[in-house]
């Protein structure tokens, strides 16, 4: 095989040697330079030195002289004193040199020094005219010249201690070279062998890098999708054949070095670039942290729908150099395609199966209705007042279930979740299903309710519960076909912590459990209401998808899918639970967890219409607009039979003209939001209160609930009534918008 380029490496292993021998040879020239060093601090001791002797020998001359002086009173002593004690004097002048010189040799010799600038600060103040000594100066000079003795002595030690240094350091200076030079060879004799060996690995590793690149290359031209590797300055670095085709780029277009720049301002569909700019991925990549990719789907500029998908990459070792990111485009027109031809296909299913099952359910309501309607017409006897009032409660009962049918699929359908404020007692209920679930459920169903006298109250709509307990007893009911046993019961919980749902014991060996939401339910007082079959149970596919809206396992038109849905819409509002256990041949058991009302509430009393005189002092002017005449004719009628005087119009520019022409203020306008024509009830309400700022407004819908909010565009103070409507409930929302208007 032949070899590698790196063995230039083997040079470069060379002149590695050759500068660990320089490096070696400096080092000794350091060396040489800090005896240099060591020379110039002698030189500096040396001058200390001598003025230390200086003084030594002024000190001992002084007192020589001063007592020679003393015995012979001779001219020549007193003048040796004269000028030993002169010398000592001016010699202070040089001490703080000496000073700085003596404290680097040795700490040690701070009280000498200090003895000696105290002796010659004494001397200095002396007065040596006629040869007179003060009073304690040969104490003085003793002092001064012990210290100074002390001196000398420290300082030749010091001396002998530099040399025997420096004979030492140019020992170590030898040594240390030959060691450079065994090292140097060394080092050129393992540099060899070891690139050598390094070289042939070399070249294996690049045979190996161009096989993977080759089959890299490979597998990019045979994806389906275009991607382009760009560096962090927006180059290109490599791309396939399948780019330019998908986004449909002239054939010779993409080239290496190619700017992001230059290829964005050719990717312009409507004036508008399908890339981001630039200055975005630079600055993610110059932060150095990892991003998710960006993907867009848009038209290109061949007319495809396209998805480009961006991403960052980093180096392992964070080198800037080989950080980027990479750009793919897919042509996803086919996929669209696809996916909406499936879309409208279950839309078109969804919508049928909704159809067919609210069809059912309103059939069922319809011939109810219509049956005690007519059984009420036969019965017109005076005699028979009561069989007729019985046969008109079950009719005006199956309408409120019809009016509940769509106030919860209006609620489903829109996702509309509020907190119940209401508190509900159970024994109400039970009251009320034990006469109604017998005769929905069939003679084939024995239908047992518990005792409820002791359960706490729930927080949670009546009329909603009362569905979702329909709701759960007609599944309950289909699933046994052949007859069984439906059991309702309700009990109080308490959990003195966060309980799991799905870890409490198995029942009657109903194994197989799904709760609506995985989260522990909360520490607390609760009411559970469990509603149980005997059927044969569910599969564990059924399970899995109870909870999703329009899945059923009714033939097609039996059902809408939402009973279930509806549950859980329920219990969420309700701030609970839903959990369903179930087990082959063990039946299967739905609980609604509920929280206790925090006061519990005995009986509820509806509110009764009032006469006219009590809601208002005087006659009130009323309009109403719908553009339903029987609708129309029915609010006409409550109103004025509540004494309203009550004018009416069909449709928006009817009731402007109608407003215009009465006599007197209109204090109320009732209106329906949907009116035919330009001016719809909103618009109609906002042009009269411009006119009237008393005006109260009621709105009425078939799209409202009650709880939905007020629409866009609604006035300040007005009422929702959602249709359909009773009197009590149109006369309520009648005196809530007087109310709002008037203050109270």
């Amino acid at each position: 095989m032949a070899r590698h380029p790196a063995r230039r490496a083997h040079i470069l292993a060379l002149i590695g040697a050759g500068l660990l021998i320089v490096t070696f040879g400096t080092m000794g020239i350091e060396l040489g330079n800090e005896m240099a060093r060591h020379g110039d601090l002698d030189r500096q001791s040396t001058a200390a030195g001598s003025y230390l002797r200086t003084l030594h020998h002024a000190t001992s001359e002084a007192r020589i002289c001063h007592y020679a002086w003393l015995a012979k009173r001779q001219e020549r002593d007193q003048a040796c004193y004269e000028r030993a004690i002169t010398q000592l004097g001016s010699a202070r002048q040089e001490f703080t040199a000496f000073r700085l010189v003596q404290q680097r040799e040795g700490s040690e010799r701070s009280e000498p020094l200090n003895g000696v600038d105290d002796g010659l600060k004494q001397i200095a103040g002396w007065h040596t005219n006629g040869g007179a000594m003060p009073e304690g100066g040969e104490q003085v000079l003793a002092t001064l010249d012990d210290n100074l003795s002390v001196l000398s002595r420290v300082s030749t030690l010091d001396q002998a201690d530099r040399v025997a240094n420096m004979l030492r350091n140019t020992s170590w200076q030898r040594r240390l070279g030959l060691l450079g030079i065994i090292t140097g060879v060394l080092s050129l004799i393992s540099a060899g062998w070891v690139l050598d060996r390094s070289s042939l690995a070399a070249a294996r590793a690049e045979a190996s890098s161009r096989d993977l690149a080759l089959r890299l290359r490979a597998t990019l031209d045979s994806l389906s999708l275009g991607v382009a590797v760009f560096g962090a300055d927006g180059r290109l670095w490599h791309w396939n054949e399948q780019l330019g085709t998908v986004l449909g780029l002239e054939k010779d277009f993409l080239k290496l070095g190619l700017s992001y720049e230059e290829l964005s301002a050719v990717l312009v569909v409507g004036g508008v670039p399908l890339l981001e700019p630039f200055e975005h991925i630079e600055a993610s990549l110059l932060r150095g942290e990892s991003a998710p990719p960006v993907m867009v789907e848009c038209h290109g500029i061949n007319g495809a729908d396209l998805e480009l998908c961006r991403t960052l990459f980093f180096a392992p070792d964070g080198a800037a150099e080989r950080r980027g990111f990479v750009l793919t485009a897919a042509d996803i027109t086919l996929r669209l395609r696809s996916e909406r031809a499936l879309g409208e296909a279950q839309k078109l299913r969804a919508l049928g199966q909704l159809t067919a099952g609210i069809a059912h359910d309103f059939k069922n309501l319809l011939t109810v209705i219509l049956g005690n309607l007519e059984l009420a017409a036969d019965h017109d006897q005076p005699d028979h007042v009561e069989q007729r009032q019985e046969y008109l409660s079950a009719a005006t009962h199956a309408g409120r279930r019809s009016e509940a049918l769509t106030g919860q699929l209006l609620s489903f359908m829109r996702r509309q979740s509020t907190a119940p404020d209401s508190s509900l007692s159970l024994s109400d209920l039970f009251s009320f299903l034990s006469g109604l679930l017998g005769r929905i459920i069939g003679s084939r169903i024995v239908v047992e309710c518990g005792d409820v006298s002791g359960v706490w109250s729930v927080r949670a709509d009546p009329a909603q519960l009362e569905s979702a307990v329909l709701n759960l007893a007609i599944n309950a009911r289909d699933a046994m076909p052949k007859g069984g046993r439906l059991r309702v019961a309700a009990r109080n919980v308490t959990f003195s912590v966060n309980a799991d749902l799905m870890s409490l014991p198995v029942e009657e060996g109903r194994t197989m459990r799904v709760v609506s939401d995985p989260t522990p339910l909360t520490a607390g007082d609760w009411v559970r209401l469990d509603v149980i079959d005997s059927g044969c149970g569910m599969t564990k596919d059924v399970l899995a998808h109870l909870f999703e809206s329009f899945f059923t396992t009714k033939g097609e038109g039996a059902g809408t899918g939402l009973g279930m849905a509806m549950v859980l819409a329920f219990s969420q509002q309700a701030r609970g639970r839903v959990v369903v256990a179930t087990g082959a041949s063990c039946g299967t058991e739905v609980s609604l967890w509920l929280p206790r009302a925090v006061t519990d509430v005995k009986e509820v009393v509806l509110p009764k219409c009032q006469p006219a005189a009590q809601r208002q002092e005087r006659q009130m002017q009323v309009l109403v607009v719908e553009d339903d005449a029987a609708i129309r004719d029915i609010v006409v009628t409550i109103l004025s039979m509540a004494g309203h005087r009550v004018l009416e119009a069909g449709d928006g520019e009817q009731a402007f003209d109608v407003a215009a022409a009465a006599k007197g203020r209109i204090d109320l306008l009732v209106t329906d939001i949907q009116l035919p024509g330009p001016l719809d009830g909103l618009t109609l309400s906002r042009v009269l209160a411009g006119r009237d700022a008393g005006l109260a407004v009621v709105y009425m819908s078939g799209e409202l609930t009650v709880d939905s909010p007020p629409p866009p565009g609604a006035l300040e103070g007005a009422r929702l009534l959602p249709k359909p409507f009773r009197r009590d409930g149109l006369m309520d929302a009648v005196t809530a918008a007087l109310s709002a208007r008037a203050g109270v």
